[in-house]
């Protein structure tokens, strides 16, 4: 399935990716989708993500550092990129905000892709006060929620930040999490797309629909989202079983 026939992409673009629920799985399909269409792309974070080779993700290119400047990369690669690498965590260290303007000034890839949250894995989340780091220049601010966090408990084995979850959703830590409370969180200002910028297009991905039941679950729930919440201008719901071969609904 074509990815950008769900989102709005256009050359130049630079898209953050926010939440949690398998945003980096959706980045590095949408990464290389573009690059099968003959586009230069990078992959990056403003905070921190696995090396790609742990994970198998397919990429041309790792750079790390100042290299990034000095990159120089042909039609159809994708190219990671990162402030620094630690060999202990595995984890690559993002760029800030400003050195990721500087890189898209120098128009040398046609998408920038950036992974401006993190959720150690968990299908949702609620931002602290320093979260998400969506660079000034983001277009497209795509905001990802697991829907295998339905009926779970509200706890730290299901929900990244749980203290800021109940606050923004009025969950106790224990209650089960409900369809309310993610259009909750999808509305909040201190929620899903805190620190989205007005002139950014927000655009929300149930994942995980991985069963027919998850699937009906996420499109009730976006329909409700596209209701209540003026502030998201699209929603989706997926499964990356297959993360070359995304099925979007």
């Amino acid at each position: 399935m074509d990815i950008k026939d769900f989102f709005p992409l256009v050359r130049g673009m630079t898209v953050a990716f926010v939440g949690g629920g398998g945003k980096t799985s959706l980045m590095f399909a949408m990464a290389s989708q573009l690059a099968d269409g003959g586009n230069r792309v990078l992959v990056t974070t403003t905070t921190a993500i696995f090396h790609p080779d742990r994970d198998g993700w397919p990429h041309d290119l790792l750079v790390l550092g100042d290299q990034i400047f000095h990159c120089t990369p042909t039609p159809g690669q994708t190219v990671v990129g990162a402030r620094v690498f630690d060999p202990g965590s595995q984890k690559l260290k993002g760029y800030s905000s400003e050195i990721l303007a500087r890189v898209r000034e120098k128009k040398v890839f046609d998408y920038i892709l950036v992974e401006a949250d993190g959720s150690r894995m968990l299908p949702v989340k609620a931002p602290a006060d320093h979260e998400p780091v969506i660079p000034g220049g983001t277009d497209l601010v795509i905001g990802c929620i697991g829907l295998d966090c339905l009926g779970r408990p509200m706890d730290d084995g299901t929900v990244h930040r749980p203290e800021r979850f109940g606050a923004v959703t009025g969950l106790n830590f224990g209650d089960p999490i409900l369809a309310d409370h993610l259009v909750k969180l999808a509305a909040s200002n201190l929620g899903l797309f805190k620190n989205a910028g007005n002139h950014m297009k927000k655009i929300l991905v149930f994942n995980k629909a991985d069963t027919k039941e998850l699937v009906e679950q996420g499109q009730a729930l976006a329909a409700r989202v596209l209701n209540g919440c003026p502030g998201v201008d699209h929603c989706w719901v997926s499964c990356l079983l297959n993360p070359s071969d995304p099925v979007i609904f």
